[in-house]
């Protein structure tokens, strides 16, 4: 069975999708003959990726904050709307972090509800919308990140978001085994988008240096997990770059 076939007419969200894992995957499940719907953050340009994407029918943009229950509740009324239901959701939004004693209430608590909360709140509402329309084949993927295995110093407050990610997206897909709704997690290592704290030439040499993923990578791996045929379940899949830093 091709990836074309399986994804055919089928109906994508993808969360994050203006950065360059989601905008890569994007370009992916629209080749593949997916229905896609992304979204971001309102200061991300969500209209330019849809123009980089080709445009057309088949891709459509919303801005959310998905820290928000109010984002998330219109991100969903816009899913309704502009798809009709959902067969996919591909979550891949993310904010970095620094170190706990360095951030403000406020920061540390933007970033859980921007990274963990918004994957909770946006699986629950996809599985409403799976579960409505009746599909066997539903699908949910979530963006974690391997720095719950490395936890390097300075990223405690983003590490307890991946680690709950990960402890969520494995006890998740236990309970959805009985509705054959399959749940895959991605851990990517070190990935050369704009979350990085280097200019875009710099990442384009650490990119060269095997020292950060090409996003393109990263959506190669997604998409392996969302082509597999009905009854192949992708249950975690970690990639990272040759020089993945470990401290």
């Amino acid at each position: 069975m091709s990836a074309t076939s399986i994804l055919q007419d089928k109906r994508v969200l993808i969360t994050g999708g203006a950065g360059g894992v989601g905008r890569a995957v994007a370009a992916r499940m629209l080749d593949a003959g997916a229905q896609v719907l992304i979204t971001d953050r309102p200061q991300a340009d969500v209209a330019g990726a849809v123009e980089a994407l080709g445009g057309g029918e088949r891709v459509k943009a919303f801005p959310a904050d998905l820290s928000t229950s109010a984002g998330v509740a219109d991100l969903f009324e816009a899913v309704d709307q502009q798809l009709g239901g959902l067969e996919l959701l591909v979550a891949c939004a993310g904010v970095g972090s620094g170190p706990l004693m360095e951030m403000d209430d406020a920061g540390w608590r933007y970033v859980l509800e921007s990274n963990l909360a918004s994957y909770v709140a946006c699986t629950q509402a996809a599985i409403e919308r799976i579960r409505a329309g009746g599909s066997d084949e539903g699908m949910i993927i979530l963006v974690g990140s391997i720095s719950v295995h490395i936890k390097a110093v300075g990223e405690s407050v983003y590490n307890a978001a991946k680690g709950g990610v990960a402890s969520f997206a494995e006890t998740l897909r236990k309970e959805l085994m009985p509705e054959r709704i399959r749940l895959t997690l991605i851990e990517p290592g070190a990935i050369g988008s704009a979350m990085q704290p280097f200019s875009p030439e710099e990442r384009s040499r650490l990119v060269e240096e095997y020292q950060l993923l090409p996003p393109a990578e990263v959506a190669d791996a997604i998409m392996y997990a969302a082509t597999r045929p009905p009854g192949v379940d992708v249950v975690t899949l970690r990639i990272e770059p040759l020089h993945q830093k470990i401290y």
